[in-house]
């Protein structure tokens, strides 16, 4: 049996669970659009005020989000459920796994709200890690997708916000 045979035995067994299944896919598909709001919110916090901070938590975000699409353009690796022959818990397109956007954007931005709202920032934190949790849940990511991602938006974040600004 393959090193990866947990990841199927875990998708199988949360789609023979439908309450977990329907938990899982709501936690998908809606921790993701609360980040994006927490975010939106910020800049918007940010014009009104008005204040300069705005230039750098949209710009740093946004450079993050096109360099990782850029290193999984050019990595180019299989997901999960291409490789092990699955069924992901949701359809998604075959290709580009890692690193992961969802784990990306998701950190830089908790990072970039944490940058203007600390207390904020750690609740989007939080919501990060769950979307890079149900990434791997739904089988269209591996963990090192996540993990890479995630770290990514570390670096990105740490350096744009904490070091270079």
């Amino acid at each position: 049996m393959s090193k990866n045979h947990y990841i199927v035995n875990l998708i199988n067994y949360i789609n023979k669970k439908n309450s977990l299944k329907r938990a899982v896919l709501f936690l998908d598909t809606y921790a993701p659009k609360v980040i994006t709001w927490i975010f939106y919110f910020t800049l918007a916090y940010l014009a009104i005020k008005p204040d300069i901070k705005i230039v750098w938590v949209a710009l740093i975000p946004w450079i993050t989000f096109f360099s990782v699409t850029i290193i999984r353009n050019c990595l180019n690796l299989k997901r999960p459920f291409e490789e092990l022959n699955f069924n992901s818990l949701l359809p998604h397109s075959a290709g580009r796994g890692c690193p992961s956007r969802h784990a990306s954007s998701s950190v830089i931005i908790a990072i970039a709200v944490y940058y203007v709202h600390p207390t904020l920032g750690i609740i989007t934190g939080l919501l990060s890690l769950v979307i890079c949790c149900t990434r791997v849940l739904t089988g269209v990511h591996y963990p090192r997708d996540v993990i890479w991602g995630a770290i990514i938006g570390v670096v990105f974040g740490f350096l744009g916000f904490f070091v270079i600004l």
